[in-house]
């Protein structure tokens, strides 16, 4: 009687169960299930053990058999050719069973190379081969993409880095414009807040030489009405000025009410040039008359006393000019600093 395996064999049909053992064996089984499910049937089917084994030694056989060659490049379309138009043997006449034992797997194997399986054979195995090259091509071309997508990743961490990094970058260039804008405005307050203050300064420096101006005035009249009320026995004849605005100089003549004597105080005259003194003048009764000369204080007062050549009514005005110390003309000159009407 003949089993389900010795009909499988002498038909050249495969045992559907064993159809992964071959790619298991080239180790070309990429899902872990089918390589666990090849495992355990071959542990427990004896069968299947045999198939294996078998297959084993086949492709131990197939390796000597078929010469090493440099596979073409379109291997995969070659092969798939051959295996589908290599014709297939069909069986020859069935030998008689002399006995049940089965042949060795060597025997069986060695038949089939012999025969026109061979070639059908190595062309599947030659599939499963380029199968197998192909999925661990794919399973490289897998790694390196991998490898690109890490390497893209640390790129792009950098990049995230770097753009935070110019993030804080502008952020703290904004911050020091902002910092330094305030501080250009404060400088711009404070420059004109001095301004003011300068302005502020020369407009008080001014008032107050008004205001000096206008005390050294009010002092000057002070002193000298200070000085007639102490002499209760002078009369104050003629108050001079400058009527050709030669000097803010002013002066003050006055007459003891018994006698000749005079007094003459004058204040705000500048110091007369090199070999000049001021010289008073009295005029009208005659010729004109330098009754004294005299020099004045560095703040441009003096007070001189001298006898009247004549009583004062007699004269009709006052002058004051500069005249040479060493040479007094008969004529006052032209330039009068002070001058007064006697009546």
């Amino acid at each position: 009687m003949t089993d389900s395996n010795e009909i499988t064999e002498n038909s050249g049909e495969l045992d559907p169960r064993f159809e992964n053992i071959a790619a298991y064996i080239l180790d070309a089984l990429d899902d872990e299930e089918e390589r666990v499910a090849v495992e355990a049937l071959i542990e427990a089917d004896s069968a299947a053990r045999a198939e294996f084994d078998e297959l084993t030694e086949a492709a131990a056989l197939l390796a000597i058999a078929v010469p090493t060659v440099t596979p073409p490049a379109r291997l995969k379309a070659r092969i798939l050719e051959l295996a589908t138009s290599s014709p297939v043997p069909g069986p020859g006449p069935l030998a008689p069973m002399v006995s049940n034992t089965e042949p060795s797997p060597a025997t069986r194997w060695s038949r089939i190379f012999q025969s026109g399986y061979a070639v059908s054979a190595a062309a599947a195995v030659l599939v499963l081969v380029a199968v197998g090259a192909l999925g661990i091509q794919n399973n490289r071309l897998g790694d390196e993409i991998d490898l690109l997508r890490s390497d893209l990743n640390v790129e792009a961490e950098a990049v995230a880095s770097l753009r935070a990094d110019l993030s804080a970058t502008l952020l703290d260039s904004e911050t020091r414009v902002a910092s330094m804008k305030g501080d250009m405005d404060q400088m711009e307050d404070e420059v004109g807040a001095t301004a003011a203050m300068v302005v502020h300064q020369e407009e008080m420096v001014s008032e107050l030489a008004i205001a000096n101006a206008a005390l050294r005035v009010a002092l000057r009249d002070q002193s000298w009405m200070t000085y007639v009320a102490m002499k209760e026995d002078y009369r104050v004849e003629s108050w001079l000025d400058d009527n050709q605005a030669v000097s803010s100089a002013s002066g003050i003549f006055a007459v003891r009410v018994i006698g000749n004597e005079a007094v003459f105080q004058v204040n705000g005259l500048e110091r007369p040039k090199n070999g000049f003194a001021y010289t008073l003048w009295l005029l009208g009764n005659g010729d004109p008359i330098a009754v004294t000369q005299f020099e004045v204080s560095e703040i441009g007062s003096a007070t001189v006393a001298f006898l009247l050549p004549a009583p004062f009514f007699q004269y009709s005005s006052l002058v004051v000019t500069q005249e040479r110390i060493d040479s007094v003309g008969s004529q006052p000159s032209d330039v009068q600093f002070l001058s007064a009407d006697a009546n």
